[in-house]
């Protein structure tokens, strides 16, 4: 059984305070760096997605008690939509998990298990497509 992520230990002990500035100012620059994307679409999307990761990474490294933690409207729905991303992206890698073991396996395409269709887009909060702004 492989070892789960450990947050409470990633920014301890002695050089914690220069390793979390330094994460933040990468992750800042990961950001700026979207600003340099020419096409809009591309770019609002970027943002939204860097948006959604540093709000969940806000929760996970804010500290304290995450009863008193306040995010605004605009985090709130990044993040839902950084989630349904991630769903989305587990899925394809599950399926493209599944067609590597049926290529490895040499099964016959009467043998071979039928493609489940992708998760419909949109859900709960119908998150936008990456050509649909």
């Amino acid at each position: 059984m492989p070892d789960t992520f450990d947050e409470a230990q990633l920014f301890k002990g002695p050089a914690a305070g220069e390793l979390l500035t330094d994460f933040l100012v990468h992750f800042r620059n990961i950001s700026l760096i979207m600003d340099c994307v020419t096409c809009d679409k591309c770019r609002l999307w970027g943002k939204i997605q860097i948006r959604g990761l540093g709000t969940a990474l806000k929760i996970l490294f804010g500290g304290g008690d995450v009863s008193n933690l306040v995010l605004e409207r605009g985090e709130v729905v990044t993040l839902f939509n950084a989630f349904n991303q991630l769903s989305h992206s587990l899925h394809y890698v599950h399926q493209f998990k599944e067609d590597l073991d049926n290529i490895n396996s040499s099964t016959s395409d009467e043998d071979a298990p039928e493609k489940q269709p992708p998760p419909p887009r949109g859900g709960l909060f119908g998150s936008v497509k990456h050509g649909e702004l």
